[in-house]
């Protein structure tokens, strides 16, 4: 269900994903009925194809979304940034 449908929901961010993985994600949203926002970053300085989707979920539905990203991808929701600097992290 997309957020224009739906105009008192309060989202929070689930994360970034990249336009792949989002779209898996979305259509399991869409299916389970839980509202969403999204929004395409495009890469920096020129314009070209999406480089990661920035998902919002229904606050009141956030532990479903959780449950559907750790069925397609397993338990940890992602920081898509991060996986370009993983010898940075002090993990």
């Amino acid at each position: 269900m997309k957020s224009d449908e739906a105009q008192n929901i309060e989202f929070v961010e689930l994360g970034s994903f990249s336009p792949r993985d989002a779209e898996k994600l979305l259509e399991c949203f869409e299916q389970a009925a839980i509202s969403f926002r999204l929004r395409e970053r495009k890469p920096l300085p020129q314009p070209g194809p999406t480089a990661a989707v920035d998902i919002s979920v229904d606050s009141a539905r956030a532990a479903d979304a959780a449950r559907i990203h750790a069925e397609l991808f397993g338990d940890g929701l992602p920081n898509y940034e991060s996986s370009f600097f993983r010898d940075l992290h002090n993990v």
